[in-house]
């Protein structure tokens, strides 16, 4: 079987000559094996980040950042793995940037968080914000979205009955219980960020 003829299946099976070959005409530029190559693996990538990402335009980006990532770091590329767990190994670490960038951006709308929860003065707004997400953290998945949902993304609590097909009142039940979590797992981040910098500053004392 020859290498355009196996590049069109949906499961890909090269040995490793072939996947050599495919390799080293990808680094050439050669436009005929980039289309083929792309066409190989494009479903499966695509199914792999549509597993880990919900929004189908987001999904769509992320498969091209991924076929451009794995062209721009395809010197890298020893051949320990076979071509595709390479390639899913680079769509593992776009989907993870993915979440950083998309929670840093989140992350600006948590001060507020901390402020209509805690209702204590913020005296270093950084650590603050680093707590506030140890915390959300640490919550269970369902109370870390109902709290962001409500404080974050300033959503009323009728809309997210509505969002959630909940009755208005049992989010209001719900969202009591999230709070009172989150200042229970708030004050024990807190504790524990000051008993690590007592730790430091014992040892930054003794040297």
């Amino acid at each position: 079987m020859g290498i355009e003829e196996n590049m069109s299946s949906h499961t890909p099976q090269f040995s490793l000559k072939e996947e050599a070959q495919i390799v080293e005409l990808l680094k050439l530029g050669d436009a005929s094996t980039v289309e083929f190559w792309y066409n190989t693996y494009q479903e499966q990538m695509k199914n792999y980040i549509a597993a880990k990402v919900e929004s189908q335009a987001d999904v769509y980006e992320l498969v091209q950042d991924t076929f451009l990532s794995c062209l721009k770091n395809l010197p890298l590329f020893r051949g320990s793995a076979s071509l595709q767990t390479w390639m899913i190994s680079i769509a593992r670490h776009e989907v993870a940037d993915y979440y950083r960038k998309k929670y840093a951006k989140r992350a600006l709308k948590l001060l507020p968080l901390s402020q209509l929860l805690l209702r204590v003065p913020i005296v270093n707004s950084h650590e603050t914000s680093e707590q506030v997400k140890a915390t959300l953290a640490e919550m269970t998945h369902g109370s870390r979205e109902l709290l962001l949902r409500k404080y974050v993304d300033n959503k009323k609590v009728t809309e997210i009955a509505e969002e959630l097909g909940r009755t208005v009142k049992s989010v209001e039940s719900e969202l009591f219980r999230a709070r009172a979590e989150f200042r229970s797992l708030y004050l024990a981040v807190e504790s524990a960020a000051r008993e690590v910098d007592l730790v430091l500053t014992h040892e930054s004392g003794e040297r």
